[in-house]
């Protein structure tokens, strides 16, 4: 397998530049700027639906915070990682840099040697990258958390509102019942009490509006976030391999001037192992991609369902108490 000769210095490898995630950080921070912008524009509205249920609505708000804040904060820990992979190329002295970020901590340990030499093998590169591929997944499992707890606050707010509705229709029903003359009186009176909890059974969606809308821009965020990720670890993977390549650079020939069958048959290996890594990469990309499109999809989906389920729950109770107090007044 090519291994990196301990006489071989780091500054050999072909060049790989380290972009940072500063491009997919600029889309999210207009991305951030616009939905602000818009929250702005439609604050009258959002402010009266904030009031239905200030609690929950509050909590909501909160966790779509820090979940906007952990996601730009994933997204720029790329940055320092990607310096310090920058200076170590072009350092003489490994050993005086500073001690490397979380992010790439395993890995600078395992590339590094007292001399400030590599000495990476194939196999070596796949645990590296598993190493920073563990900690990426590691930080966008709470972002999507978040997006999750954002959507099960919204609902959890709805449903509040709904008890506070049947609530007030009960004792609306209750009041009118009492002071009942089993005239046509009495049915324009339910009507009239009940009015007010049904106009008010929109405010109680208002805790969905915002766990959805959040959920939204977090998982917004992630995605530019992971694309940023990702676009680090081709990087990083990119640079490992040029390294573990550097052994095979010079094929040894024989007495003949013929290529030794053993560089031929390490060269066809490394080519193999690395047309295998585009294919795991790219088709991880894609999975990536579809699931995240599929989660957005599928939570979208079930939370318009629970909402529709529970309206209809609510309007067949208040179609029996009508019903109800119809055959009570006959």
């Amino acid at each position: 397998m090519p291994v990196l000769n301990s006489d071989q210095d780091i500054s050999q490898a072909p060049s790989v530049r380290f972009t940072g995630p500063w491009r997919y950080i600029i889309w999210m921070a207009v991305f951030t700027a616009g939905v602000a912008a818009l929250g702005l524009f439609l604050f009258e509205p959002l402010e009266a639906a904030f009031r239905a249920n200030p609690a929950i609505n509050g909590l909501i708000l909160g966790v779509l915070v820090i979940g906007v804040l952990y996601t730009f904060a994933q997204a720029l820990g790329i940055g320092p990682a990607a310096s310090w992979l920058v200076r170590f190329r072009s350092a003489e002295d490994p050993a005086s840099l500073p001690k490397p970020p979380a992010l790439i901590a395993p890995m600078a340990s395992m590339i590094s040697q007292a001399d400030g030499r590599v000495s990476l093998s194939a196999g070596s590169v796949r645990t590296v990258l598993d190493s920073v591929g563990a900690r990426m997944s590691e930080a966008g499992a709470f972002t999507r958390y978040f997006g999750r707890l954002l959507i099960f606050l919204g609902l959890l707010g709805t449903f509040w509102g709904l008890l506070d509705v049947v609530g007030a229709v009960g004792a609306a029903v209750s009041a009118v019942t009492e002071s009942s003359t089993g005239g046509e009186a009495d049915v324009m009176r339910l009507m009239s009490a009940i009015e007010e909890p049904i106009q008010g059974m929109g405010t109680a969606f208002a805790s969905s509006l915002f766990g959805l809308a959040g959920s939204l821009v977090i998982g917004f965020l992630d995605l530019q976030a992971s694309r940023a990720q990702n676009r680090f670890y081709n990087e990083i993977e990119e640079w490992l391999s040029s390294i573990s390549r550097l052994a095979a650079a010079g094929p040894s020939a024989g007495d003949d001037g013929e290529v030794s069958t053993a560089y031929v048959g390490a060269l066809l290996q490394q080519t193999a192992e690395t047309l295998d890594r585009l294919s795991h990469t790219l088709e991880r990309n894609s999975r990536q991609m579809d699931t995240t499109l599929q989660r957005f999809a599928e939570d979208s989906r079930a939370s318009q369902e629970e909402a529709m389920r529970a309206l209809r729950d609510e309007i067949r109770v208040l179609i029996r108490a009508l019903q109800s107090r119809e055959r009570g007044g006959e």
